[in-house]
């Protein structure tokens, strides 16, 4: 499931570039603030991907409009995030100052074929601990043993995820903890069951899903995918 929340910054002001971990910080705040022993459970747990974290996105021709998602396979998660973030509350990332207009709540339709990150994915060296992003030799490989790697871990089954291609986008610097990481965004075709494909929409692809990095969704499923071409499909 996906929540998704409606902002408002009353001076026109949008997200600053590197909010990822500033926005995780004030989600669990608030969380917390309503349920203080569940959100420690949380945050504890945030490796097993309890949720993740879209970042920050204006409003196309909208000043001052924006939103951000949540996605999660936990009712009881997405039951505390719908009242941590009632309409009117009012939070600040970074130094901007939002306010809840509103708050919506779908389930994505997943099934093989397109999809597209709302944050960017990080993946990083085992050996080195250096970022890995699309100009690494053998990234898409590198991306499919993630996920797989993921759905193992977390669900108990063997990952069967292929990503037929990844189309880079941009390289996103950003800070956690006081230290600097490069995160891909992109877009990717993946095949696989649709059970371990929305796993990964609900939980996120990479490392650090619930710090705000790799929330994929669906888009053009794989058959129109297969009859127009990938490069002809455009968001």
């Amino acid at each position: 499931m996906h929540l998704t929340v409606s902002l408002h910054n009353n001076d026109g002001l949008g997200p600053k570039y590197d909010h990822n971990f500033k926005l995780s910080g004030v989600v669990y705040s608030h969380l917390k603030k309503h349920n203080t022993e569940e959100a420690g459970a949380i945050h504890d747990s945030h490796k097993r991907s309890a949720f993740v974290l879209s970042e920050i996105h204006p409003v196309s021709k909208k000043t001052g409009e924006s939103w951000f998602r949540m996605g999660t396979s936990s009712d009881y998660v997405l039951k505390m995030a719908g009242k941590a973030f009632a309409p009117s509350t009012k939070i600040t990332v970074g130094a901007v100052e939002y306010q809840v207009t509103g708050l919506t709540i779908e389930e994505p339709v997943v099934r093989p074929g397109e999809f597209v990150t709302l944050s960017p994915i990080l993946l990083k060296d085992k050996k080195t601990n250096q970022s890995i992003v699309h100009d690494t030799p053998g990234y898409k490989d590198t991306l499919e043993m993630a996920i797989n790697a993921q759905i193992k871990n977390y669900m108990k089954v063997e990952g069967t995820v292929r990503v037929i291609h990844f189309e880079p986008q941009a390289v996103r610097n950003r800070t956690i903890k006081g230290r600097t990481v490069l995160a891909q965004k992109g877009r990717m075709l993946l095949d696989g069951e649709e059970e371990q494909l929305r796993f990964l929409v609900n939980h996120g692809v990479g490392r650090s899903p619930a710090l705000g990095f790799g929330m994929v969704v669906p888009g053009i499923p794989l058959e129109q995918v297969q009859m127009i071409g990938f490069a002809k499909v455009r968001r």
